[in-house]
């Protein structure tokens, strides 16, 4: 596979970005489709028939399960050849961080111990440490977990108040604090602990279970995820050898940036694939139910959901490869030593950091807006435990909260463009003042590529107006975060779009004779429901900044520039036919 490297983060707001520059879930090979089915015979044979067990938290059924995990290779799978592992590209990655879907309520032990657990020993750790440590979290025997949030510091992760100080003898860190909603913490054999030395230098440790003076609570009663164990941990005078110092002393932040960029893309793949499912048992339901005499899925209200379901889940799957291609091909080019160096690794995350929250929040609103559509399409049945929706829903919320909330993504990406085009390294600025107002024309007859270009015209001129009316020196203050949250969703909504239509024009040019009907369908939903998201934001930022002549012309550019939905009834009533005859499933 070739694939031509964007080597700047958000410049797709700035070009015009190819077919063939994306990648996207088509692209895997065979070795990646057989991981996937791999993880989806395990949880069909050993975990569904379990999933009562899992809910109740029966460490007896979750341990063994854990264990065949890692005989699968799932906790090898990010770990570089050199270190014993698979050393599996991004791709492969994210394919099986869609098939995580399947495992239930065992997926939050599996990939909180896979990714966020054992990543940071992967990428910082010493040789002594690895040794000690890893080949035991890949086979299984040892389970890992993330302590960093504290009960004073949710999203500001870096004000955390636990403290670590030298002892006299320079031998060990004597640690004191407090961990909240650690994820795997009940059963965890080794913590990925932050702590701030001398209670300023933010520091990432190795800490074992059985140290003395560490306590860990009762497991949260949790609105979802049951299966998982969320604890609260109390650190009194623990003593971590100094040998157990996980990369240097004031740099933790980069432990835990890099785990959170590389999870936030991750987690829209898993969300991608849940929403997928959730879509297929939806559809299923949709034809056995029937009312008046008729399926469900022969209404056109039903219809309407279910075809709305398949563009965003398809949009969110096209968002997620996209992304992850992003990472790969920025690493190919570096090739195998350089790919393999943890500061050009930490810089190509931080690169796509925009395009990961992006994913990240595509993927957590996608996935909620599914289970609460299916729970809709369920109806009565939808709010009972006996019926799939209600987990559904329960579980899809945390998704909008844990690595990172979706306005903190959000914030995170408005800000990220405007330092980048501070600093020259985006040239926002000279785009801006060199915009032409849009041409006049039929909406209907411009492609969707031309569409999209317009959207990040639209998201230029939005930017421009920003800047004249509020000063640089404020508009990173709170008191403009609705400012940069209109941004930011302006941005998010074109990379979905944009994403979407470049994998259909790909499968178009690589398969000319293909019936590609469906695909076409979903992307033109995906292109429409972004260009009204992107006209209701633009204009709400325009109509705060603007008044009288100077907001009526920009409200008439903005009506040029943007697409008048045409078509959009038979092409629900096409995919929801394709839904039915495909049980639910997407191309």
């Amino acid at each position: 596979m070739t694939v031509l490297p964007q080597d700047r983060g958000a410049s797709f707001l700035l070009d015009r970005i190819e077919p063939s520059d994306i990648v996207c879930p088509e692209d895997m090979g065979d070795d990646e489709r057989l991981l996937m089915r791999s993880i989806r015979e395990f949880a069909e044979q050993e975990v569904v028939p379990r999933l009562d067990e899992i809910e109740r938290r029966n460490i007896d059924v979750i341990r063994p399960l854990f264990k065949k995990a890692a005989d699968l290779g799932i906790f090898m799978a990010e770990v570089p050849e050199a270190h014993g592992g698979l050393g599996l590209s991004l791709l492969a990655i994210a394919g099986m961080s869609e098939t995580r879907s399947y495992l239930g309520g065992l997926a939050s032990t599996v990939f909180a111990h896979q990714g966020i657990g054992t990543l940071p020993l992967i990428n910082f750790g010493t040789k002594p440490q690895i040794d000690r440590y890893l080949t035991r979290c890949m086979n299984g025997e040892l389970m890992a977990a993330f302590a960093l949030t504290e009960p004073g510091s949710g999203s500001d992760a870096m004000n955390i108040k636990t403290t670590a100080v030298l002892s006299p003898d320079r031998t060990h860190y004597m640690v004191n604090g407090a961990k909240q909603w650690i994820t795997n913490a009940g059963w965890a054999d080794l913590f990925i602990l932050f702590a701030k030395v001398n209670g300023t230098d933010f520091s990432a440790f190795l800490l074992d279970r059985d140290s003395p003076g560490l306590t860990i609570g009762e497991h949260e009663k949790l609105l979802g995820l049951q299966g998982s164990s969320v604890c609260a941990m109390q650190l009194d005078d623990v003593a971590i050898p100094v040998e157990n110092l996980l990369g240097e002393i004031g740099k933790g932040h980069k432990v835990a940036m890099c785990t959170l960029n590389l999870g936030r893309m991750k987690m829209s793949a898993n969300c991608a694939g849940t929403a997928k499912k959730i879509l297929a048992t939806t559809t299923q339901y949709a034809t056995e139910r029937r009312q008046f005499g008729h399926p469900i899925a022969d209404f056109g209200l039903i219809q309407r959901k279910l075809a709305d379901m398949a563009a965003r889940a398809y949009s969110a799957e096209s968002v997620a490869y996209r992304t992850a291609g992003l990472v790969y091909a920025a690493t190919e080019v570096m090739g195998d030593e350089r790919a393999e160096a943890l500061d050009l690794k930490l810089k190509t995350l931080a690169e796509f950091s925009v395009e990961c929250a992006m994913a990240k929040v595509i993927g957590s609103e996608t996935y909620h807006g599914l289970s609460d559509d299916a729970l809709q399409i369920y109806g009565g049945n939808g709010y009972s435990e006996e019926y799939p929706a209600a987990r559904w829903y329960r579980d899809s919320r945390i998704t909008r909260i844990y690595e990172g909330t979706s306005e903190i993504c959000r914030l995170s990406i408005a800000k990220t463009i405007l330092r980048r085009a501070a600093r020259g390294q985006l040239p926002l600025r000279d785009a801006v003042t060199g915009l032409t107002p849009p041409a006049k024309s039929d909406q209907r007859s411009r492609s969707h590529r031309a569409g999209i270009d317009a959207f990040k015209q639209i998201f230029l001129f939005v930017m421009g107006e920003v800047w004249a009316g509020v000063d640089d020196a404020q508009l990173l203050e709170p008191t403009h975060q609705q400012f940069l949250g209109s941004l930011a969703d302006i941005a998010i909504e074109t990379y979905r779009a944009e994403s979407t239509v470049l994998r259909v024009s790909k499968l178009t040019q690589q398969q000319p004779r293909a019936d590609l009907r469906l695909q076409a369908a979903l992307a033109r939903l995906v292109f429409y429901h972004a260009a009204d998201r992107i006209r209701q934001e633009a204009t709400e930022v325009l109509a705060a900044l603007l008044e009288g002549d100077r907001l009526a012309v920009a409200m008439n550019q903005l009506g040029d520039w943007l697409p008048t939905p045409a078509g959009l009834i038979d092409t629900r009533t096409l995919v929801a036919g394709e839904l039915v005859t495909r049980k639910g499933a997407l191309p």
